[in-house]
């Protein structure tokens, strides 16, 4: 089969390998990255072009730049009072044109600093504010990523401090030690629900991202010290922004592949002044099970579809968008379909689960500039997600129960004010507020059976229910004081509300930055920060219908981070960072005899009753070498040593379930460009980290009762072999006289490595034993074409 692919792939990428030299535009916008506001006059010069591509930005900060060689660009902005910035390699094709943003950052530098500014700035994220454990990423990136499928929670397996979660088939990522609970995601201002297919309850992620590629602009990852702007987070944050539509002409994209189809289009809805964009993805990964590669297992489908847009209308003042995603997906597990051939001591065998995952957001956003040095953001959104689990299990003869059914409604009108100000050259504040109404239907209902064959006992158990409204809010403020051009200060405050509960987080913000010369730089940073518990915590029912779980405290986490960048004239970044994290109020077990700890999970909700009582602490350093893309080759190398540890009831440091000591990632991409415009493209990635934790079993318990019991005192002692993964990439990229293409060829898991994801206890033979459940090795084909 694979030879078969490889042998397609080298042959359609023959095709117009005599094609003429072709060239494109980019259109753009350059913009203060403070105010928002337009920069006239700025003069934009195409890197290394000859003869040389100069455009010059008129009063709205527009520029066009006609007759560009297709490839890899590379722009240089430069404008009096601000620093050089270069973009990021823009990728241009004979049938699609580019429209790029560029903020300026104010300033003054020598001549001998120019080169090394201009390149630093392109690793810089799109929030000042965010000096530490922050970086942009654009949609290109996950693109080039070899088995991202465009997803940016699997692209950021490749940054510092980050590792995937306990089951390979989902994209949750772990951040330095912390549960994967902890991670925010927020869309054009508005906080988001899990934005993820297949979305898992209580967490943060799923099987893959509504977000599409075709969307995403240059977008914010912080992995801690975050900026007083982002709240209800632990440990890391997708601060996730789209990108316009073309406003001069309209171009589409369409995608068909083992995956499935997505489509694409975009252009003006008003020439130079508003514009459209939409896409529609849909998948039935069935298709690749039909040819023996499963992405989950052999007896599991899993079919999701989303649609995405972004409207956007500009005035001279301001700018008007009108924004949306949604998406439904489905999975379902299946029996082993011969009664006889079912395995009493594995329950998957016996038991059919749907699970269907809604989730989707409409939003408007106004930004009004009155002046050069201030503007304003507003933003109103309804924002949902819905999830339903509904488990059955058949005897012998195929009858079914149905033990327990689940539904997770939650509905929420958002609404956000950002206010920003530029009080002189050296101070700068901004302020905002973020107001939820939330509205939440919660259900989960189980009927114990003891065993497969047991279809008679009908004890029904509610554990969950809720049905209401709510509130939470959020408030900051934060400010900027520049002491001297090499230091600069920046300090806020963010509040939490949670009216369900009345109860809420003063969370202060610090940090400094200074940088000693263009090449260097010393960052640090202090904040707390506070989260609110997953929603259906909150409705646990005892026996007699109360939640007993309604007053739980957010959990609230001190994050001390000092941080060291080296720049190089040659597009490459040293990095180094140490941190610190310690957490209260994590809820653990009522039940003084238990050592239940939330954060050891990364799904899911305690069904029983907890206190806000627990502790824990992370620890580490990460280290980073990055280049990027230039000379036709990137790569990003990835070292990080953590230790992760918490404290329950019985007063001890434990190892936490994701102390896994180490994570590593190697990521690399070459191209191989032609005379004509064409491109080969390589890459590869390798993960290596150490395995997840868990808790032996209790032998002489565990026979007793039938089923795993815990030896807690030796919690998280045990621990399974480190992950391995290597995905790689093979592309080819064409261009016609009216359309061009890209055919990739992804190797998911390209040495069909299984790593180990749970702990699984065999009640015959009163034993443990480890449970695979991954990919497996999967090839990924996609043709795209752009007209």
């Amino acid at each position: 089969m694979t030879k078969n692919l490889l042998l397609l792939f080298f042959i359609l990428s023959a095709l117009n390998s005599q094609a003429q030299k072709h060239f494109q535009t980019i259109y753009g916008q350059v913009l203060d990255k403070q105010t928002k506001t337009p920069l006239p006059g700025a003069t934009i010069i195409v890197e290394n072009s000859k003869p040389q591509l100069v455009a010059s930005s008129d009063e709205n900060g527009n520029f066009v730049l006609n007759q560009v060689p297709i490839g890899r660009q590379i722009l240089v902005v430069t404008y009096i009072g601000y620093l050089p910035q270069k973009s990021d390699a823009i990728i241009l094709t004979s049938a699609k044109s580019m429209n790029v943003k560029i903020e300026l950052t104010s300033g003054s530098i020598n001549a001998e600093e120019v080169v090394i500014s201009a390149n630093k700035n392109a690793f810089e994220p799109l929030n000042e504010l965010s000096v530490v454990s922050t970086r942009s990423f654009t949609a290109e990136e996950t693109e080039r990523m070899p088995a991202g499928v465009n997803d940016p929670g699997r692209v950021a397996l490749s940054y510092p401090g980050v590792q995937r979660g306990p089951d390979d088939t989902e994209n949750q990522i772990v951040v330095r030690g912390n549960s994967p609970i902890g991670i925010l995601w927020r869309l054009e201002g508005v906080d988001m629900p899990n934005p993820n297919h297949f979305a898992v309850v209580g967490s943060s992620g799923g099987g893959v991202s509504i977000f599409s590629a075709q969307l995403l602009a240059k977008s914010d990852f912080s992995t801690g010290g975050f900026a007083a702007e982002y709240g209800n987070a632990l440990s890391g944050a997708f601060d996730v922004q789209f990108r316009h539509g073309n406003m001069q002409k309209r171009e589409h994209r369409a995608k068909i592949g083992i995956l499935g189809l997505d489509f694409a289009t975009e252009g003006p809805i008003r020439n130079g002044s508003s514009s459209y964009l939409v896409n529609y993805r849909y998948s039935t990964l069935g298709l690749l099970g039909k040819m023996g590669f499963y992405l989950v297992g052999e007896r599991v489908t899993n079919d999701f579809q989303d649609l995405s847009f972004n409207l956007v209308f500009k005035k001279k003042k301001s700018v008007s968008t009108i924004f949306g995603i949604g998406g439904l997906s489905e999975e379902n597990y299946f029996p082993v379909e011969n009664a006889q051939d079912r395995n009493p001591n594995r329950a998957s065998e016996w038991e059919d689960r749907v699970k269907p995952s809604n989730m989707g957001a409409l939003g408007y956003t106004y930004t009004y500039m009155p002046d050069s040095k201030t503007y304003v953001k507003a933003v109103v959104a309804l924002v949902g997600s819905d999830q339903i689990r509904n488990s059955d299990t058949l005897d012998l003869q195929n009858v079914r129960f149905r033990y327990n059914s689940e539904r997770y409604l939650d509905k929420r009108l958002v609404a956000s004010v950002a206010y920003s100000k530029r009080i002189s050259e050296k101070f700068w504040v901004k302020t905002g507020v973020i107001a939820n109404q939330i509205f939440y239907d919660f259900f989960k209902e189980t009927k114990a059976r003891l065993n497969q064959q047991d279809i008679n006992q009908r004890q029904v158990n509610v554990s969950v229910k809720g049905d209401g409204s709510s509130q939470m809010l959020q408030q900051y403020v934060q400010t900027t004081y520049k002491i001297s051009p090499k230091l600069s200060l920046n300090a806020g405050m963010h509040f939490l509300e949670f009216l369900t509960n009345k109860t809420g987080s003063v969370e202060p913000r610090i940090s400094m930055l200074y940088a000693p010369n263009s090449s260097s730089k010393l960052s640090f940073a202090y904040g707390r920060h506070g989260r609110i518990l997953p929603m259906m915590t909150y409705f646990f029912t005892d026996s007699t219908g109360k939640n007993i779980n309604l007053n739980l405290k957010p959990i609230k986490s001190d994050h001390f981070i000092a941080a060291f960048h080296h720049y190089t004239q040659n597009r490459m970044r040293l990095s180094m960072e140490a941190y610190y994290q310690s957490m209260f109020n994590v809820p653990i077990s009522a039940d003084v005899t238990s050592n239940y700890w939330l954060l050891n999970y990364s799904a899911d909700f305690p069904e029983f009753q907890v206190k806000s009582q627990g502790l824990g602490r992370n620890k580490g350093i990460d280290l980073a070498i990055e280049k990027q893309f230039s000379n036709s080759y990137f790569f990003l190398a990835t070292f990080s040593v953590l230790d992760s540890k918490f404290k329950a009831n019985d007063g001890l440091w434990h190892n936490s379930r994701f102390n896994t000591r180490f994570s590593s990632s190697y990521t690399f991409g070459k191209e191989f460009p032609f005379k004509n415009g064409n491109i080969l493209q390589i890459g590869g990635r390798y993960l290596f980290s150490g395995g997840f934790r868990y808790t032996p079993f209790d032998p002489v318990k565990s026979k007793e009762k039938g089923f795993y019991v815990a030896d807690q005192a030796r919690e998280n002692e045990g621990q399974v072999a480190p992950f391995q993964r290597l995905d790689t990439r093979i592309a080819y990229r064409f261009n016609g006289k009216k359309t061009s293409g890209n055919i990739s060829l992804d190797f998911q898991n390209a040495t069909n490595r299984l790593n180990a994801t749970n702990v699984a206890y065999d009640s015959v033979k009163n034993t443990t034993y480890l449970e695979y459940r991954g990919s497996g090795f999967i090839p990924v084909l996609t043709f795209q074409f752009d007209f």
